[in-house]
């Protein structure tokens, strides 16, 4: 035993009756049947010392709670309890000098035990406390039954996994805090965060280690409340907190920028090694201007729509003109799912030339969606809300299959043209999106060497490594992965870092040749390091045949704009292609 330690024997002329003395402490201390430890008085939970029994008891070694930077004691009790125990001995210690007090505990399995636990206080020279000395130990099995039944009633309004209240209990306590700020007139906030791209970590670990993640959010988010505030998980990755008074001392803005800093550092997943898991949070906040329950909780989950459409990681307050933009897109997640359902979605092409010779080369498919009370529109109006919903990749695979289907239909008229998709974020972070996008292409009979997926650089630019591999799989089956919008996000020194055969020039970098000097200074260099990587060119938005020249003496190989064509149907596509090169 390591650290089973508590008093060291002096040196003196009764050193062998204290080293005695000494050793039957130390028997003592190692055959009570519980974790005896000292801890500071001013410092609740930082362990002086603690018996090798805490191992037993937690799992994890003994060195971790006596270490400053180690384990506190704190993040092995549970989520749920945690605020009630600090309370409590707080106030015990305070009033009466000690205390005893009943609690779950996780252990390093993840397994749920009560324990009891009983300390008081040693005074200082100066009578005032300095030490609190106590004992954890298990309670007996009959016992810890007991305590199970009550937990399983404890269940009844709580969350299943982290033990905090669920919908129902979160909306009865806010109830009951508006009414008592009715009464005494002070301010009421209700935060609701939602966890950035959660689905995309579950999917990769796997639902247990999305699991402990979630438990170990709730537990960081804890410890930035005070024991009057309520945390609770009212479904998924999202958590509901409700706070008032001197909690809200400095703005319910300042709580949430404290929130979300509880979240920067990485957390670390056990048993899956320990590997470094980063996640960011968005946060709606609502005040208690109305006072019904429903409405604040309703217009804290409009801010945190809000917060999400501005790039997430970030906190919004409500204010009443949000409520009409939640109404619109609620109303447009409605009208998706019906287009979806009845094939309200469909492609047109923009002919994609060689610029060389000013022959079509091939097409990009676009997406379209025939509404039937606002006609035709384009993805400018629905692709954000579309993107942020699940329907993302049944669209997008109902793209691909349309355009190889499409493609496969000029060849057979001898028209053997490149076909290019857009391809979502949503879509690359599909563990089997490799495998189905192979199953397209058998389907149809479609060469994968004649298809090109467009990925937006932005996406590229923030991939994660398994995303990264997919798209260096579908290079190696002959797929041409090209960066769209190029030159917003990623500089010359990134090229060569990202997983692409091509990249298509930003439109706007085509628009500013004609207002400066340095912007086709900039192309030429873009395109002189693109030839020097063996990565094709493409140019987006030409509309002016100067443009097509510039682009030309600079040899970009290939490009595509008003100048030439707009995206139009299939059969209006045909028409172009039987006609002879005539850009020149």
């Amino acid at each position: 035993m390591n650290n089973s330690s508590m008093v060291d024997p002096p040196a003196g002329g009764a050193e062998e009756q204290e080293r005695e003395s000494a050793e039957r402490l130390r028997s003592l201390v190692l055959n009570i049947p519980g974790a005896v430890y000292r801890r500071l008085y001013a410092e609740p939970r930082t362990m002086l010392f603690i018996s090798d029994h805490i191992e037993i008891l937690t799992g994890y070694p003994t060195i971790e709670f006596t270490n400053r930077s180690g384990r506190s004691f704190d993040s092995v009790i549970s989520v749920e309890d945690r605020a009630r125990v600090r309370e409590l001995v707080r106030e015990d210690l305070r009033r009466e000098g000690s205390f005893s007090v009943e609690y779950r505990i996780a252990d390093a399995t993840g397994y749920y035990r009560w324990v009891a636990e009983q300390g008081r206080t040693v005074a200082g020279p100066d009578g005032q406390p300095l030490y609190v000395d106590g004992v954890i130990f298990a309670l007996s099995t009959h016992k810890e039954a007991d305590r199970g039944a009550a937990l399983d009633c404890h269940r009844i309004g709580h969350d299943a996994l982290t033990y905090l209240p669920d919908r129902t209990l979160i909306r009865d306590r806010l109830e009951q805090i508006l009414l008592r700020a009715q009464r005494d007139r002070h301010l009421v906030a209700v935060l609701i965060v939602n966890l950035d791209n959660f689905r995309a970590i579950n999917d990769k670990l796997g639902q247990e280690a999305g699991d402990q993640l979630l438990k170990a959010v709730a537990g960081r988010l804890t410890g930035v409340l005070r024991a009057c505030d309520t945390i609770g998980r009212p479904s998924g990755d999202e958590f509901a907190i409700l706070a008032d008074g001197l909690s809200l001392s400095g703005g319910p803005e300042l709580l949430a920028e404290r929130l979300l800093d509880s979240l920067r550092e990485p957390f670390r997943v056990e048993g899956f090694d320990n590997i470094p898991v980063s996640i960011t949070a968005s946060i709606g906040i609502a005040t208690n201007e109305r006072d019904e329950p429903d409405d604040l909780l309703r217009d804290a989950a409009v801010a945190l729509c809000q917060a999400k459409a501005r790039g997430r990681n970030c906190h919004v307050r409500f204010k009443p003109a949000m409520k009409t933009a939640a109404m619109e897109r609620l109303e447009l997640e409605t009208d998706l799912r019906e287009a979806l359902q009845e094939n309200q979605f469909f492609l047109v092409y923009q002919p994609v030339f060689e610029l060389d010779s000013v022959g079509v080369w091939g097409v990009e498919a676009h997406l379209r969606w025939r509404h039937p009370v606002r006609g035709v529109v384009d993805p400018e109006y629905f692709g954000p809300v579309l993107e942020d919903t699940e329907m993302a990749v049944a669209v997008g695979s109902w793209v691909l299959k349309q355009a190889c289907r499409q493609a496969v239909a000029w060849r057979r008229l001898g028209h053997n043209m490149m076909m290019s998709v857009n391809i979502s974020a949503q879509q690359l972070e599909a563990e089997d999106f490799v495998d189905q996008l192979g199953q397209m292409l058998a389907v149809a009979s479609l060469e994968p060497t004649s298809l090109i997926i467009d990925v937006e650089e932005p996406c590229l630019a923030r991939a994660s490594g398994a995303v990264k591999r997919r798209l260096r799989e579908l290079r190696s089956l002959g797929i041409l992965v090209a960066a769209d919008g190029f030159g917003i996000y990623s500089s010359l020194d990134h090229l060569d870092r990202l997983p692409i055969g091509a990249i298509k020039l930003h439109e706007s970098f085509v628009a500013a040749m004609s207002d400066s000097p340095d912007a086709i200074g900039s192309i030429h260099a873009l395109l002189e390091r693109c030839r020097g990587l063996g990565i094709e060119t493409f140019a987006e938005g030409i509309e002016q045949g100067w443009q097509l020249a510039t682009l030309q003496k600079e040899q970009c190989r290939f490009g595509q704009g008003s100048f030439f064509s707009h995206p139009i149907p299939a059969e209006a596509l045909e028409a172009i292609l039987s006609l002879e090169p005539q850009f020149s």
